[in-house]
């Protein structure tokens, strides 16, 4: 499966702009599947617009979702009157799924608790397929955590793909987040023989500044491509499984003891 990251420089709450430019990005793609950063259609640093634009954004889904490929974006869901979700929709030719952020970042700049429920990991924990490839999708914060690219790796996934809207604390050369992300993806990609993906937004929002530096990490930990930072950028690769049977035939991930997810429950 050919993969493209999208990583673009959303307008905050300005849904009708964000919803153009991921009409044209699909529509000039020569990829499978198309994933974009976190909360992509709405701008990230949204504070009270969240409740002025989730409307506008819940309409542009329908209006993304009709074509014949793999899409993976960022909104907003109204999943019961009044209750929000940081939400990734999966798109495949035509049906469409959400998923939803599990782990809501409310320290230092960040601030989603505030706004959104989280997701619930007993329904929210999905595996889907396209062109032979079993693929799961997290939210930023989310592949910060063992718990959910784990799940999604003994579910079956082959790919975990990460939106993601990641600001830099200063500008520097060599930036410790992007070095923080790269060592990340890399352990789950070796961890659990899968490819990972990292998808992130670029540009200023209020007084946040995010960086891009989009990037794939191959089975055997290896960054096979990787987006230009500061910049917006279209980056593409293959997702082969080939790498993937390669990478769990000599890895400790087959060895998994399902007795240390009882002991933590108990805990």
């Amino acid at each position: 499966m050919d993969i493209e990251l999208a990583q673009i420089r959303p307008k905050l709450g300005d849904v009708e702009y964000n919803l153009e430019k991921h009409l044209e990005i699909i529509q000039t793609s020569s990829a499978d599947c198309i994933i974009f950063p976190e909360l992509s259609l709405t701008g990230y640093v949204l504070r009270d617009l969240v409740y002025e634009v989730f409307k506008e954004a819940e309409k542009a889904v329908t209006k993304i979702v009709d074509n014949s490929k793999c899409v993976i974006f960022g909104t907003i869901k109204e999943v019961r009157s009044g209750i929000l979700r940081n939400s990734a929709v999966i798109s495949i030719e035509g049906n469409y799924d959400y998923i939803y952020k599990f782990y809501l970042p409310t320290y230092g700049l960040f601030e989603e608790r505030r706004y959104f429920q989280p997701g619930d990991p007993l329904s929210d924990v999905k595996i889907f397929k396209y062109k032979g490839i079993n693929f799961g999708v997290v939210i930023c914060e989310d592949a910060w955590h063992p718990e959910p690219i784990e799940a999604l790796a003994l579910k079956g996934a082959d790919a975990v793909f990460i939106p993601a809207s990641s600001p830099m604390r200063r500008l520097e050369e060599n930036l410790l987040i992007e070095n923080n992300w790269e060592s990340l993806i890399k352990a789950h990609s070796l961890m659990y023989g899968i490819w990972t993906a990292f998808v992130n937004a670029v540009g200023s929002q209020e007084e946040e500044y995010f960086w891009g530096g989009s990037m794939v990490s191959s089975p055997q930990g290896t960054i096979k491509v990787r987006a230009r930072k500061f910049e917006e950028d279209r980056i593409f690769t293959k997702i082969d499984l080939e790498d993937v049977r390669k990478a769990r035939f000599f890895s400790s991930f087959r060895d998994h003891n399902r007795d240390f997810h009882r002991l933590l429950s108990n805990l």
